[in-house]
Order: structure tokens, then C-alpha cells, then sequence
């Protein structure tokens, strides 16, 4: 079998590399897994901006402190017309190696984006904006940039030169595609922290902020693909209290990943310690919310072994609570297409109105 490992694939044996099927580690220990972590903030500073209405969805902008670096952008999105308290979503936006837009990716009628990512959300999300599809099935949802994109990203002028260097050109996406793995990743472990640690910590951050919201019941859920499926995930994980989560695009095993699919994903999938503590899927049964996984059955960042792997692995884990693990496998490329989309919603709509 071909492997990016070449000559050095017997690693894999020497090493013992074999993730548990059954975790062996919980909530509190995934976040000590982690690492060093800013301080939870206890004033989120919240501030809001403008209102605006589009095609039956109010759009407000809303932002927060984190505590370190830059304010948190976002967008809360309801009905129109709706005053009550709505059930609450996080949409997690995907990683897409296109980090100077984060929310806009998945929310329609906040200003047009650039060729150069419109894109995202022509092939990803079904060329519309998928918050504002859910915010129309009654929810209060709320998009926000995280850790590395949008209001929260390294700007051009952050980039080093040796990676200008090296790429021989100043091109802002694929600099920060090289600046995330090749200093940032430096960094972080110079630290004692993780990105998959500082991503959770700004979702769990936006959690808090989502409850303190006038426009958000106490049920909220979570939806993500690709980069947001992966932090769907961890916020799986790391707050039994969530209504629901929907992880689409990102879910295989990890050894299904050693030959050819390594490179292709994020450090954000593989925080220092966690395979020796549990495989990935493994790492969903933590707690028992009700998680609705989506596959992509041609996703090219993911084989379909591991894939069929990794839905085996949940079903028999969720096999004596079976009502709360969901799946299914679409035959399209990496994305959360409409009919996905639909799918996804109507279950978290159902969920819902049963309580």
C-alpha cells in the first residue's frame, strides 16, 4: 500500500500506534489533553451593531471579548418578527484553507464575497447561505468566527518571511495555510497548548455567549462541516448540556488516515496525545447528546473504508442508546449540500418540538 510515509511507514508498528475503539478518557481529561489554555473570560463584553433584515431573516452583528486577541465578529440570526426565545444553533463554519472569511461563509445577505471565496460557498454549502435556511425553520442561530479566520485571523503583515520566501509570492490564503502548520503550529507547542484546544475554547466561549442571548432559549445545538465538523465534535465532547450536534464531513478513523490522508487535514484533528487515548470517532461517545453524523461517500480527505469504520464504531457504541446517534451517507464530494442541509435541519427541528 502506497503511504506518505515511504520507507518510514513500519513507524506505525514500532510505535504500537492503535487507537482505543472505546475512549479512555473523559471530558475533564480531553481538556486537560489540551493543554494550556487562556483563562475563561468571566465579561464577555458583549456589544451589538446594526440590524437588518434579509429575505424574512433579521441579521444583527454581535461581538465578544475572549480575552486574548482580537474581539469575536458575528452574526445572530432569527425570523423575522419573532420576539420569543428561539432554540439556539451554533453553526461552526468550515476550515476551506480560506481563512481572512470565517461566518460569511454560511450566512446570506451580509455583504457579497470575493471570488476567491465565494466559492465556499457555491461548492460547499449549496451556493446559500445555510445559517439563514436554519434560522427560517425557527431557530435563533448564531455564526462567529473563530480562532484563525475572519475578525480573529493572522493578517498579511503577521505572515514570516521565510514562508513568503519559500512560497515565492505573498499570497495571503496559501501563506496562512503554511503559517498555520509550519509556525503557528511552533508556537502552540512552544506554549504548552493545542489548536484543537484554542478552537474549543472559542466555541465553548461562544456557547456562554449563545446563553446569555435574549433571542436563545436554554436548548441550544451545534452544526458544523469539514474544520466545523471537526470542533462540533470537541464541543460534543466537552458539553453534555447541548441540545444536539450535527457533524458533516469530517468523521473517519484515524488509522484510515495514515497512508494519504494526513497532509490534507488540519493540526486542529490531531492534538499531541489524544490517538493514544482514543480514536476518533471513539472521542463522540464521551457524553450522550444527540449527535447526527453526515458522510460524504466521495469525500476526497477521507477513504470509504474509514469512513464505514468510523459509522460502525458509533453504532455499536450508541448501540443501547440508539436514538441518539443518527447517520448517513450522501454520494457527493466534501460538502453540506441543500438535501444534506434539509436533513440536518429537520432533525434538529424534530428534536426540538419532542422537548
Amino acid at each position: 500500500m502506497f503511504t506518505n510515509l515511504g520507507n518510514f511507514a513500519d513507524l506505525e508498528k514500532v510505535l504500537e500506534f492503535s487507537p482505543p475503539e472505546i475512549p479512555n478518557i473523559d471530558t475533564a481529561g480531553l481538556l486537560n489533553l489540551f493543554g494550556q489554555l487562556p483563562k475563561f473570560p468571566t465579561d464577555f463584553k458583549i456589544q451589538r451593531g446594526k440590524s437588518w433584515i434579509h429575505d424574512g431573516v433579521e441579521i444583527t452583528e454581535v461581538s465578544w471579548d475572549t480575552g486574548y486577541g482580537p474581539r469575536t465578529e458575528a452574526f445572530l440570526l432569527t425570523p423575522e418578527d419573532v420576539t420569543t426565545p428561539l432554540p439556539g444553533a451554533l453553526f461552526l463554519h468550515s476550515h476551506d484553507d480560506v481563512k481572512e472569511f470565517g461566518k460569511e461563509k454560511v450566512v446570506d445577505g451580509a455583504g457579497e464575497l470575493p471570488e476567491s471565496a465565494a466559492w465556499v460557498k457555491r461548492d460547499h454549502y449549496g451556493n446559500r447561505g445555510a445559517a439563514n435556511a436554519l434560522a427560517k425553520r425557527g431557530f435563533a442561530v448564531l455564526a462567529f468566527d473563530c480562532f484563525m479566520w475572519g475578525s480573529r485571523r493572522f493578517k498579511m503583515e503577521d505572515m514570516p518571511a521565510r514562508l513568503i520566501e519559500l512560497l515565492g509570492a505573498k499570497d495571503y490564503e496559501r501563506l496562512s495555510v503554511m503559517h498555520e502548520s509550519m509556525a503557528l503550529s511552533k508556537y502552540l507547542s512552544l506554549f504548552g497548548t493545542t489548536l484543537a484546544g484554542l478552537l474549543n475554547l472559542d466555541d465553548r466561549i461562544a456557547l456562554e455567549v449563545a446563553k446569555s442571548l435574549p433571542e436563545i432559549s436554554d436548548s441550544i445545538s451545534v452544526v458544523g462541516l469539514s474544520g466545523g465538523g471537526c470542533r462540533a465534535v470537541y464541543l460534543h465532547a466537552t458539553n453534555p448540556e447541548l441540545r444536539a450536534v450535527v457533524s458533516v464531513g469530517a468523521m473517519a478513523t484515524y488509522k484510515s488516515m495514515l497512508p494519504t490522508h494526513i497532509a490534507p487535514h488540519s493540526w486542529m484533528f490531531f492534538p499531541q496525545g489524544l490517538a493514544a487515548k482514543s480514536d476518533w470517532p471513539a472521542l463522540c461517545t464521551i457524553n450522550s447528546t444527540a449527535l447526527y453524523v453526515q458522510f460524504c461517500g466521495e469525500d476526497q480527505l477521507f477513504t470509504k473504508e474509514g469512513m464505514r469504520d468510523a459509522d460502525s464504531l458509533l453504532k455499536t457504541a450508541f448501540v443501547k442508546n440508539p436514538g441518539n446517534y443518527k447517520s448517513d451517507t450522501y454520494p457527493v464530494g466534501h460538502s453540506f449540500t441543500v438535501e444534506m442541509q434539509e436533513s440536518a435541519f429537520n432533525w434538529l427541528q424534530g428534536l426540538s418540538k419532542n422537548g
